[in-house]
């Protein structure tokens, strides 16, 4: 499994897809770090990157596609040559997760770096509060991230047409997932109404607003164990689907 992963890594590196994708996910940062540049200091720039979580949801779809793209035309020859569907699906999905993890750290670690470097530091406890609520964010949206994603792979696995299965997930995520939301928070009130809400919508645990009140153990349940079920049922739809579909 580690050499199918390596193997897929290698492929996506040899992209142009993936480099279109890192120049422009580089120059948002690098837009978005000079605008926060204006800080009072270091701590006040650092948690802005908190608020940055939800980002993740639209990039996931664009990874998915470095990793999926032309998976059709090469599957055949996978299955032939004696791999195993599931490692063929798990090895994928393992290759885009890394990729995106690689992604994720780089550039909020390059922003970090360059607020550190800038600005001036004030109380260093308030740097490391700073630092540690961009940690607990990343440490929360992880799961949920992991869930997305797999839901892109499934998509862009199932899917033949990319426009078709991108244009699903997004309307899906800007429209469907909402309504289902508004529905879902008839049923409940209170932290009821917001579990309800971020199971059939786990993107509103990464909106800004929700975030400053939450930063909390109850917070990080929530999202490992919503994160967790989305990644477990669209990994096991995936791996139903692509063991019984047909390769032509």
């Amino acid at each position: 499994m580690l050499n199918y992963i390596q193997a897929e890594l290698w492929k996506a590196s040899r992209t142009k897809g993936l480099y279109v994708l890192a120049v422009l996910l580089a120059a948002l940062t690098g837009l978005f770090t000079a605008l926060m540049l204006v800080a009072e200091d270091f701590a006040q720039m650092a948690s802005a990157a908190a608020a940055t979580m939800l980002l993740g949801m639209l990039v996931a779809p664009l990874i998915a596609q470095v990793v999926d793209g032309g998976v059709l035309s090469t599957m055949k020859n996978e299955v032939s040559f004696g791999l195993a569907r599931g490692r063929i699906y798990l090895g994928k999905l393992a290759a885009g997760l890394l990729l995106g993890l690689g992604l994720c750290l780089t550039l909020i670690g390059g922003y970090l770096l360059v607020g550190w470097l800038v600005l001036p530091h004030g109380d260093g406890s308030n740097d490391l509060a700073a630092l540690a609520a961009v940690g607990f964010a990343l440490l929360g949206s992880l799961p949920v991230w992991c869930g997305v994603y797999s839901l892109c792979h499934l998509m862009a696995m199932a899917i033949p047409s990319t426009a078709g299965w991108m244009a699903g997930y997004y309307l899906l995520s800007f429209f469907g997932q909402p309504i289902l939301a508004a529905l879902a928070g008839m049923w409940g009130s209170g932290q009821t109404a917001w579990l309800l809400q971020a199971i059939v919508m786990p993107a509103s645990l990464l909106v800004p607003s929700f975030l400053p009140n939450w930063l909390t153990g109850e917070y990080l349940l929530w999202c490992w164990t919503i994160g967790m079920g989305w990644f477990i049922l669209t990994t096991g739809l995936g791996l139903l689907w692509f063991r019984r579909r047909e390769i032509k």
